[in-house]
């Protein structure tokens, strides 16, 4: 599942850094430069990784003063306990997705707690959403709020992408812990996180209480 959650993120960032303009004009070609035999010294570079949202991480992963471990307390009024995670279907089915979206869903092979869906209008394709049940609460460059009176964090990095993770219990035992929900959408109807929020509510509400 870890493998699934990875390559689908990297979609994610994929998908959104091709629904950003380029701005410029075309420049061009040169013709070849003159050969010179200058010696340059080798030095180091700057990270070009990507940076927005990223897979939870265990509590194993290096700490940093932004992500909350799986130790790290949280307030819980609605607790869910879920021990075996539900069937994709019986969360969310791809017409509820398209009615929320405005597109057309298809759902990709599930895995236990990993809901993935391709979403695309008759132009081509629109989108990615994915609803994931996960061990730990990854806070990195998100903002602190309440779902359904639990701790949650939000990410939002520009118009057509969003996600929110939602604490599901405190007890630390439970190998799901959280609800992230995260929808990468091309020109969305209204603000994408009311989308989000829509999309998990719907799935929260389905989930088995203590």
């Amino acid at each position: 599942m870890i493998g699934r959650i990875v390559c689908a993120l990297g979609l994610v960032l994929l998908v959104s850094a091709c629904m950003q303009p380029v701005d410029g004009a075309p420049v061009a070609a040169e013709g070849p430069a003159a050969e010179t035999t200058t010696a340059v010294d080798d030095f180091p570079t700057e990270s070009t990784e990507p940076t927005g949202p990223t897979r939870p991480r265990s509590s194993s992963s290096s700490p940093t003063t932004t992500r909350t471990s799986s130790n790290t307390d949280v307030t819980i009024t609605n607790r869910k306990t879920i021990s075996t995670p539900p069937a994709c279907a019986t969360l969310v089915t791809p017409a509820q997705i398209g009615q929320l979206t405005g597109t057309t869903a298809t759902p990709e092979p599930e895995d236990k707690g990993f809901c993935s869906y391709t979403l695309a209008r008759p132009s081509g394709p629109a989108g990615i959403t994915l609803v994931v049940l996960t061990s730990a609460l990854d806070t990195q460059n998100t903002e602190e709020t309440t779902f359904e009176g639990n701790t949650a964090h939000r990410l939002s990095t520009q118009a057509t992408t969003c996600d929110i993770r939602v604490a599901l219990t405190d007890d630390r035992t439970s190998p799901y812990r959280v609800l992230w929900v995260s929808i990468v959408l091309s020109a969305p109807a209204e603000p994408l996180c009311s989308t989000v929020e829509k999309l998990a509510k719907s799935v929260f509400d389905k989930l088995p209480s203590s």
